[in-house]
C-alpha cells in the first residue's frame, strides 16, 4: 500500500501544480502542504476530502485504500477552474435536445481527434 504523502505528491505531479497552488487551494500555506508531502504532518480528514475533489479521486484512493485512482464524481468539484461539475450539468440542462446533441457531437470529435 502507497503511503498517502507519496500519493498526494504523485498526484499532484500528474496534474501539473504547484504546492502552492493545492495550498492555496486548501486555504493552507505552501509550506504547511508540503509538510504533508514529505510526512512531516498527518493529513486531517477534511484536507483528504479536499485532495479528492481535487483530484477526481476517492478518499480511499487518497488514503491508500484503492489501488487505482477511479474516477469520482464530486458536483461541487472543479471540473475546469471555477466550473464546478454542478454548474457544467446545469448548463447542459438549460439546453435544448438538438443543442446537447450537438454539444455530444462535438465533444465526441474532440475526443477522437488525436
Amino acid at each position: 500500500m502507497d503511503k498517502i504523502y507519496m500519493r498526494i505528491k504523485d498526484l499532484r505531479e500528474q496534474y501539473g501544480f504547484t504546492q502552492e497552488y493545492v495550498g492555496n487551494k486548501l486555504e493552507i500555506s505552501q509550506q504547511a502542504y508540503s509538510n504533508y508531502e514529505m510526512n512531516k504532518r498527518a493529513l486531517p480528514a477534511r484536507h483528504a476530502l479536499e485532495l479528492a475533489k481535487l483530484y477526481h479521486v476517492s478518499t480511499d484512493y487518497i488514503l491508500g485504500l484503492e489501488t487505482e485512482p477511479m474516477e469520482t464524481l464530486f458536483p461541487d468539484a472543479e471540473y475546469v477552474r471555477n466550473v464546478t461539475y454542478r454548474k457544467l450539468v446545469n448548463s447542459l440542462m438549460r439546453l435544448n435536445d438538438r443543442e446537447r446533441n450537438n454539444v455530444y457531437s462535438y465533444l465526441s470529435f474532440l475526443r477522437h481527434k488525436k
